[in-house]
């Protein structure tokens, strides 16, 4: 019976991270295909195959959704920004590979969509700012000690690798910010072949 009632509470377990699963990516895909404020909460559970009962076992607002699946998020870009670091640490690969990899992976595409519905939406919205802004700020963090464990190779007198980084994805992200509303590829390519001109004359200096 004990052993019985522990495989019950395990399958209970394992169908409650799947639906949590399953309206995390639901609320990702509804937040790049119709914006923050198009991704209605009916639009999220018709997506995840949800009833309007069933979720609120997990969540409570659509806010508390969205900060869910902010995190997890930003928690696959941490890892992907580990695993980046530390092979091209091990290979000493230049900064324009480096900023060339992030831009691909995490300035284009859905991370950028999401990512860019997550930063307007809280300028509005204050609970979620509130919700938001702790994880953001966790993420940043955790960012720095990435650049500083597996990119310190690129730090000079003066000029720590983290502020190296750190100027380049402010960089990168306004960029990729405008490259919503402009399709120009070729210039934003150019821009960042300058920054990285830039960067590489102040490491010699």
């Amino acid at each position: 019976m004990v052993i019985q009632d522990i495989d019950i509470k395990i399958s209970q377990q394992e169908k409650s991270q799947l639906m949590k699963k399953r309206l995390i990516e639901a609320t990702l895909d509804c937040l790049q295909l119709y914006g923050f404020h198009g991704a209605s909460l009916s639009r999220i559970l018709d997506r995840a195959g949800v009833s309007r009962g069933a979720w609120r076992h997990h969540y409570e607002s659509k806010n508390d959704l969205v900060a869910s699946a902010s995190e997890c998020l930003l928690s696959t870009a941490l890892s992907s920004a580990r695993d980046i670091a530390k092979d091209l640490s091990a290979e000493a690969t230049g900064i324009a590979d480096i900023l060339e990899m992030i831009w691909e992976k995490f300035y284009q595409g859905r991370y950028r969509d999401v990512w860019v519905e997550f930063n307007v939406a809280c300028r509005t919205d204050k609970e979620l700012y509130h919700r938001l802004s702790p994880v953001i700020r966790s993420f940043f963090d955790e960012m720095d000690r990435i650049w500083n464990n597996h990119l310190n190779h690129l730090s000079r007198p003066g000029l720590k690798a983290e502020t190296i980084m750190n100027l380049s994805l402010y960089l990168l992200r306004g960029l990729s910010f405008q490259s919503v509303s402009q399709d120009r590829p070729d210039h934003f390519r150019d821009m960042r072949e300058r920054w990285v001109a830039l960067v590489m004359k102040l490491m010699a200096s």
